[in-house]
């Protein structure tokens, strides 16, 4: 900084010296003659003096322009240094320049930007910004409200948005409507900026994420159309399983009226009209009450079997299954046979239990009452992890594709037995073929 106030005095102490020199050169030899020839000195003499005077004023100046020539010398130098200086800051800015060009190219052809005002009015808005919202570079001027949307509700919010942006950032996603009639989704930050002289304006940066926003409609109504049918599927199946309850009330209900309940009003009238003075009508009366109390006892048992047998609770599956087998066949008068080839004798809890023997059950009547069946086979085997029981019949058979396919979709058999399975944990499988019979396998893991 020395250096340079020292060099920028130059041409002030140059002219200084010009000027001193041109007076010791001038002046003082003409004023020393003045002196001489007042004094009457001789011209010879006077010549000689002035002469040497001159000499003298010349070593003088001599010195002056020495100095002047190392002032000018540094002068020198140093201008060299500032020239060199000045080309390296002007490289610098130039490569700072082109750096700035890209940026802005960047920004203007990479980036959702645009600023405004504190008002809204546009001061700026990059090329891909306008091409996105369909704008020519002449219409980019005026409120920014107005050029991010085409609808009065739109452009009232974004309005509202940067009213309540002046002192503090504001981050979110706002539905557009381009010039186009385009629907849009920008993700836009809008960040307050303090300039100079106190002045403020609004930096707007964008994020195109219609195309995001779309999916993620697309997905909450596909999640929420699976909820709704999810929804109904339990509804029906809530309405099936109340259904099956009834049946099932009703056919108890039926059983025990035409039954049990015409029994026991028999059992009363023959009671009632035993006349105990006659002997011979009294014994053949009570003969036939001893016939009628041992059919409702077989009628009882066979209802209360149906229900839950004793030997389920008290032995487990495999004996259950024996004894079913055996009393519909009895009943039926065909052959339900079954077999238990590897001897199991393992037990499950009494849920998983009851809903084996009700799958297994539900298997056999199905191929007596609707496969029109003769023989029905109940099979168990078994291993270290897995239970297998399997029902076969040469029965009508179905196709299993096609039943599940339709819009009924499972029987209410079928449906009934698949869900007692997926509630314990098994897996139920059936082959069937029109003509060739029906096996249910039903696996349940030990």
């Amino acid at each position: 900084m020395t250096h340079q106030k020292e060099f920028a005095i130059v041409p002030l102490l140059l002219k200084k010296l010009l000027v001193r020199a041109f007076f010791l050169l001038s002046g003082v030899p003409v004023l020393f003659y003045v002196v001489l020839s007042y004094f009457q000195v001789d011209i010879s003499i006077s010549i000689l003096l002035i002469l040497v005077f001159v000499f003298f004023v010349l070593v003088f100046v001599r010195k002056y322009f020495q100095k002047i020539m190392h002032v000018l010398t540094k002068s020198n130098l140093y201008n060299k240094a500032q020239i060199t200086e000045l080309r390296e800051q002007y490289k610098l800015k130039e490569v700072a320049y082109q750096e700035l060009e890209s940026l802005n190219f960047v920004i203007d052809n990479a980036a959702l930007f645009a600023s405004t005002k504190l008002d809204g009015t546009v001061i700026y808005m990059s090329k891909k910004l306008g091409d996105l919202l369909g704008l020519d570079k002449k219409e980019v001027r005026g409120a920014i409200e107005r050029l991010l949307s085409v609808k009065e509700g739109e452009q009232q919010n974004i309005n509202d948005l940067i009213g309540a942006t002046r002192h503090k950032i504001w981050k979110g996603e706002v539905a557009l409507t381009s010039r186009k009639r385009e629907e849009l989704w920008l993700e836009l930050t809008i960040i307050p900026m303090n300039q100079s002289f106190g002045k403020q304006s609004l930096f707007i940066l964008g994020n195109n994420i219609t195309e995001s926003k779309i999916a993620r409609e697309t997905i909450d109504k596909i999640k929420e159309s699976e909820y709704e049918k999810e929804v109904q599927y339990q509804k029906n199946q809530a309405s099936q399983i109340v259904e099956a309850q009834e049946e099932e009330r009703k056919r108890i209900a039926k059983d025990i009226h035409d039954g049990i309940g015409q029994m026991l009003t028999a059992l009363k009238f023959s009671v009632e009209s035993i006349n105990v003075e006659n002997t011979e009508d009294a014994e053949n009366k009570f003969s036939n009450l001893k016939k009628v109390f041992g059919q409702l006892i077989k009628d009882v048992r066979a209802v209360t079997f149906s229900l839950t047998p004793p030997e389920l609770s008290d032995h487990g599956i495999a004996p259950a299954f024996k004894k079913m087998t055996e009393e519909i066949s009895k009943l039926s008068g065909k052959q339900i046979l079954f077999e238990n080839k590897t001897d199991f004798e393992g037990r499950f809890d009494s849920l998983t239990e009851t809903n084996l023997y009700r799958v297994g059950q539900e298997a056999v009547n199905n191929a007596l009452k609707y496969a029109n069946s003769n023989y029905v086979l109940v099979t168990i085997s078994h291993n270290k992890d897995l239970l297998s029981i399997m029902i076969d019949d040469n029965g009508n058979g179905f196709d299993v594709q096609e039943v599940e396919t339709s819009e009924k979709g499972l029987g209410m058999g079928l449906f009934f037995m698949k869900e007692r399975v997926n509630y314990v944990n098994g897996r139920l499988f059936i082959q069937s073929n029109k003509g060739e019979g029906t096996r249910i396998t039903v696996n349940i893991p030990i």
